[in-house]
């Protein structure tokens, strides 16, 4: 149904890619082919990972510069909680270690917690 809506330009277009394409796969499956048979597999499945490599990078979404995404942005509050859980075990195991890490634990909410109504 869509090649209905194609011009003759755009016909003729996608006809030499067609072409050009069936050319390279030949070259391709001429170069495997002529390999030895232990390596053959390893280079059709190079070959295949290669085109998925080169054509997906080219798909990917270009945004405009106008238009941001929400980043995952570092969160001090959320450091500050795994850091505390980490640190109240050690606490009773290694004493010095554990009461730094609760000290840095304690920073980082405090930071954390300014940095939210900060920013709200």
């Amino acid at each position: 149904m869509a090649d209905d809506r194609r011009t003759p330009d755009q016909a003729a277009r996608q006809r030499a890619l067609d072409e050009r394409v069936e050319e390279l796969t030949r070259e391709i499956a001429d170069l495997v082919n002529t390999a030895g048979g232990e390596s053959r597999q390893h280079l059709r499945e190079y070959a295949i990972d290669l085109l998925k490599e080169e054509t997906e990078r080219d798909d990917a979404v270009v945004t405009p510069s106008g238009e941001t995404h929400a980043t995952p942005s570092f969160s001090p509050l959320a450091f500050a909680i795994l850091i505390g859980v980490v640190a109240l075990p050690l606490v009773l195991l290694f004493a010095p270690l554990g009461l730094g890490l609760l000290g840095v634990a304690i920073v980082m909410g405090i930071w954390g917690l300014i940095d939210t109504f900060v920013r709200r």
